[in-house]
């Protein structure tokens, strides 16, 4: 009998740490002025990600390919047509729509309010662009805020909340990865098709490693096209399991990853995720690591945590710019997103991953023959 897979807390901590960075990452971009020998560290050293942010976005969607492959697998396994059917797919879709949904719906509710109630104008031109042009340049309409909960935003559409590009690819590639249950046996077509996927975003003018959204709506579905060899590699990863790794083995993928955090290409970090993620199954030092009780937290309140910091940094920017610096203001944003994180996973998070747990399909069992 096949059970179910074994949750991998130590990709949750992960997940936790990606999601850290990209707070880290966004508090960095909001700073005017930054010190000629800190930015040499952060863009030159394995700590690259934390400057550039896209690193830890790219790791998000090959555990996503890894992660939902994976219980997708599984639960066809144990219960055939629940994924690969009409009714099935429909089912995964709807679950898949109230996950990301719902928090997403209170994000940009959030940010909307507290735009309302902070917002006297746009920022000067010399403001960062991550908390002037990219965000709360101009106010909101209902018009803009539905556009944005629908992730139908394009450009610098996402005003309320600029994290929300990365939601676009996911909710649109995820959607296809039961089709990637047909591959099993032929991971070279899955290799193909991510990389032809790859290849129109290329010719739609998108260069890899630089672009997050396309200029139209059109455009952002070429742009989805370029993150498809992201999430194949995590779905082969998922269907086809590499063995162990040794202790030669496991020294050797730390280092890679290490030299491919510092890499400008997509390519090179899709690897590094690949190696991360089979580094973090095995027991050992890092695994241990990624089993104490804050890396677990992050785990747990990652995706709210992602989508709840920006409007903080945001709120904090525009009631305090006149009163302290930009240095200050991120060093309230950090502190003070994680215990909103906390609360909106409690509120928002949870209750849409059980809401989203009643809309799975059942396949009707067989009735037993008789004798």
């Amino acid at each position: 009998m096949t059970t179910s897979p074994k949750r991998l807390i130590e990709l949750d901590a992960l997940r936790g740490i990606a999601a850290f960075i990209v707070v880290l990452h966004h508090a960095w971009l909001s700073l005017p002025d930054r010190p000629d020998w800190l930015q040499w560290l952060l863009e030159t050293t394995p700590l690259r990600p934390v400057a550039m942010g896209r690193q830890a976005v790219v790791f998000f969607f090959v555990l996503s390919g890894f992660v939902l492959t994976r219980a997708l697998a599984s639960q066809e396994s144990r219960q055939p047509g629940s994924v690969l059917s009409l009714p099935g797919g429909a089912s995964y879709a709807a679950q898949r729509a109230v996950r990301l949904g719902l928090p997403v719906l209170a994000a940009v509710l959030f940010s909307a309010l507290l735009q309302s109630a902070l917002w006297s104008g746009p920022l000067p031109a010399e403001t960062p662009h991550i908390v002037g042009g990219a965000a709360w340049d101009e106010m909101w309409d209902w018009r803009s805020l539905m556009t944005q909960i629908m992730l139908l935003s394009y450009g610098d559409g996402f005003q309320l909340d600029p994290v929300l590009w990365s939601l676009v690819h996911e909710w649109r590639v995820a959607l296809l990865l039961p089709l990637v249950l047909l591959l099993r046996g032929r991971l070279a077509i899955l290799g193909a098709v991510a990389l032809l996927g790859a290849g129109v975003a290329r010719l739609a003018g998108m260069p890899e490693g630089s672009v997050s959204l396309g200029e139209s709506v059109p455009l952002t579905f070429a742009a989805s096209a370029g993150f498809l060899p992201a999430f194949a590699a995590g779905a082969a990863l998922a269907l086809r399991p590499v063995g162990r790794l040794d202790h030669g083995q496991a020294l050797a993928a730390g280092l890679a990853v290490a030299v491919l955090a510092m890499t400008a290409s997509d390519y090179g970090v899709i690897i590094g995720s690949v190696l991360l993620i089979m580094l973090a199954q095995r027991d050992g030092t890092l695994a241990a690591l990624l089993r104490r009780p804050l890396p677990l937290w992050l785990g747990r309140i990652s995706f709210s945590l992602y989508l709840i910091h920006m409007p903080v940094l945001l709120a904090l920017t525009h009631l305090l710019r006149d009163w302290i610096g930009p240095v200050s203001v991120a060093m309230l944003a950090i502190p003070l997103s994680l215990p909103l994180a906390a609360l909106m996973y409690r509120t928002v998070e949870q209750p849409a991953h059980q809401l989203a747990r009643r809309l799975r399909w059942s396949a009707p069992r067989t009735a037993p023959a008789r004798a």
